[in-house]
């Protein structure tokens, strides 16, 4: 399980994200929903233990990430930011450097991973000839070499086409699906997502705003869009008065 309580992280001006909470169970796909500089990468790297927080934790079945990062970094896959592959490396030599870092991944993993997320055929090609979307792609790859428990993304989606998005959303449900594992991931790309998550936790201007389940959104509204949408515009008429 992972449990995330009153994580705050602000920086000078007012960004960042305050007052954060959420459960993740094995099994469970949050949506970290959020308009642009709502504070979404800020909660995932406050929530990964990249950035110190200014109040509050994160946990792994009861142990602090920020603190015991040796017991709690071997379960999680972290892709967090632009991706940011070595370009003169090609992709298949990419992984190559982070398998040492894992026990118990080899070549054979390597292949199968780099299957998982289509790239097979552009393994052997410099990551500088890359597309955004393929690079994205490698990205992943990385962080699902280890087969981790928990896995945060933020904008997995970004530079692909709509067939893309679609291939990739269904590996990771697939994914889910045949071993467990839990997924919080942030994107703008709500109707890829709609029918593999189980949360949606919304974030406006820095605040945790709300979180449902999906069976609760969908009882009230006609998707997950609809529900972002009307609690968006709620909270920016609260903001006009």
């Amino acid at each position: 399980m992972f449990e995330v309580n009153d994580l705050t992280k602000v920086y000078p001006g007012g960004r960042g994200i305050q007052g954060l909470n959420l459960t993740v169970q094995a099994g469970e796909v949050v949506a970290l929903l959020g308009p642009n500089g709502a504070g979404k990468t800020t909660a995932l790297q406050a929530m990964a233990g990249w950035i110190g927080a200014d109040r509050g934790e994160a946990c792994w079945n009861g142990v602090s990430v920020a603190d015991r990062p040796e017991m709690t970094r071997p379960y999680m896959g972290l892709m967090i930011g632009e991706p940011s592959p070595y370009l003169y490396l090609t992709g298949y030599d990419y992984l190559r450097c982070y398998h040492k870092l894992y026990p118990g991944v080899d070549e054979a993993r390597i292949r199968q991973t780099l299957e998982l997320v289509g790239m097979t055929k552009h393994q052997d090609m410099k990551i500088k000839k890359y597309s955004t979307g393929m690079k994205q792609r490698l990205e992943l790859a990385s962080v699902l070499l280890h087969r981790p428990k928990l896995l945060m993304l933020d904008e997995p989606f970004s530079g692909m086409d709509i067939e893309g998005r679609r291939e990739i959303s269904m590996m990771l449900r697939g994914l889910v699906a045949e071993t467990g594992m839990s997924v919080i991931v942030s994107s703008h790309q709500v109707h890829d997502m709609e029918d593999w998550i189980t949360h949606a936790c919304l974030v406006y201007e820095g605040r945790h705003v709300h979180t449902s389940g999906i069976a609760g959104i969908r009882e009230s509204y006609a998707g997950v869009e609809d529900y972002y949408l009307h609690h968006l515009a709620q909270e920016r008429r609260g903001a006009a008065v």
